[in-house]
């Protein structure tokens, strides 16, 4: 009987939170930054779904470095590796310790989808686009001893054909929250976002009979799992929500995803969100100024949406759902005014949680074509400072080392006690409100039953 051939599935170790050390000081003192941090760790879902893709006679082991340390001398016959720019030097190292012994290394992942040539040098194939579309092609070359030094995919994944992912190849980690993907893209193709514009250029969806035998399947393998539903925007097409969210209620499980604020305007998912286990709903704001916002996105959808952000983030957190704010400080018009208007939008409407981050010039994407040729790529800082906390560029306004410290005075001046307790009274007087609007419709649906009798 043949041996079974072995398959090592890698995930690089990642700086998370920044490089600066008061980012990392602070992270290790702010208890209630731990927990959001905590929150949204997971593994790398498209390791996993390579897994899935990979036929039963493979032998895989998942390695997540920023968990275990790689043992580079494992038997391998063949070993994947993703990761984003962040991860990018680390991947490379992990190549070539394995390629030193002859096990081929294919790359796949963000960075390898915007720098495919440059990551070519560092590994014997790699994929640029899908795994779905790509990684069968790569296995059945690999077994002929044929491996293409590049793989492009040609049209769309069929995401209504997708395996379930192999979550048991992570099982043995222990990670708090547990990946799920509805869809994939997003509508809006904001100037920054590298993964916008290299994955897809149409949103893909999966039949709502795949999520809920995902989210099933999540509950039976994990305890008591949180599930973090990973699509860039979870709330485009609202009737495929609404029917998803009422499949989910039964489910008894408590979750957060990501959007715009578009949703907001829509009674009926709230309600169907808040009932279904929604806590947190992580919205990209980027901005609260009407200059930064002009041109972030090509149809200046977000700059549009600016004057709902107070009237939005009431309604959202009025019906339970805690509002997790994502801005990005550094754009052309900011200034060191910016932080102080930043903070204070988000104190002013109780935001439940925030990330600010530096805006980062990842390849591939127009703001890194617009500073290459204005000469602000800060040529001295390696990929594995482009962890969105570190200034990897010249900012028109105000020092590099200026926007870090901005950043970080944001969360120090959000996450401190005394807002963290006037926020406590805020969330209370909203769940209270709950309470007694859930029992006022109890007992109408009550009285209304006897009247019926």
């Amino acid at each position: 009987m043949p041996r079974s051939k072995k398959l090592l599935l890698i995930s690089p170790r990642a700086t998370f939170f920044g490089r600066n050390p008061k980012h990392q000081q602070f992270k290790r003192e702010s208890r209630e930054f731990q927990f959001f941090d905590y929150t949204w760790t997971g593994f790398a879902t498209g390791l996993i779904i390579v897994g899935s893709l990979t036929p039963p006679e493979y032998d895989i082991r998942y390695i997540d470095e920023n968990i275990e340390p790689v043992d580079f001398d494992a038997e391998a016959d063949l070993v994947a590796v993703t990761g984003m720019t962040a991860q990018a030097d680390r991947m490379y190292e992990i190549a070539a310790a394995f390629r030193a012994r002859g096990v081929p290394v294919v790359a796949g992942g963000l960075h390898a989808n915007l720098l495919p040539k440059e990551v070519a040098r560092h590994v014997d194939a790699v994929c640029v686009g899908e795994a779905e579309a790509l990684w069968p092609q790569v296995l059945h070359d690999f077994e002929q001893g044929e491996l293409k030094p590049m793989y492009r995919q040609r049209g769309r994944a069929d995401l209504t054909q997708a395996p379930r992912p192999r979550w048991e190849l992570a099982q043995e980690r222990y990670y708090p929250s547990v990946w799920v993907e509805t869809s994939r893209g997003c509508p809006h193709t904001c100037r920054f976002c590298a993964a916008t514009i290299r994955y897809r250029d149409k949103l893909g969806y999966k039949t709502v009979d795949q999520v809920v035998a995902e989210v099933e399947l999540v509950r039976e393998r994990f305890d008591n799992p949180y599930v973090l539903f990973s699509d860039d925007n979870f709330v485009v097409d609202r009737n495929r929500t609404r029917e998803l969210l009422k499949r989910l209620i039964p489910l008894g499980i408590k979750w957060s995803g990501q959007s715009d604020v578009s949703f907001y305007k829509d009674p009926e998912i709230l309600e169907l969100m808040h009932d279904s286990g929604c806590m947190m709903m992580l919205i990209g704001f980027e901005s609260v100024s009407m200059e930064t916002l002009s041109g972030i996105d090509e149809r200046n959808w977000k700059l549009r949406a600016l004057n709902t952000y107070v009237e939005a983030t009431k309604a959202i957190q009025d019906h339970g759902i805690g509002v997790y704010g994502a801005f990005t400080l550094g754009l052309d018009t900011d200034t060191k005014d910016s932080f102080e208007e930043t903070t204070a939008f988000m104190k002013e409407n109780y935001l439940a949680g925030i990330q600010a981050s530096c805006v980062t010039p990842f390849p591939g994407t127009p703001l890194r074509g617009d500073m290459e040729r204005e000469g602000r790529i800060l040529t001295d800082r390696p990929w594995s400072h482009y962890t969105v906390f570190d200034a990897v560029y010249q900012p028109k306004h105000m020092t590099p080392e200026e926007l870090e410290e901005g950043t970080i005075g944001i969360y120090r001046s959000f996450y401190n006690r005394e807002f963290s307790l006037r926020k406590t009274r805020h969330f209370k007087s909203i769940y209270r409100n709950l309470v007694r609007k859930k029992a006022e419709r109890d007992e109408a649906l009550a009285t209304t039953g006897r009247s019926m009798v």
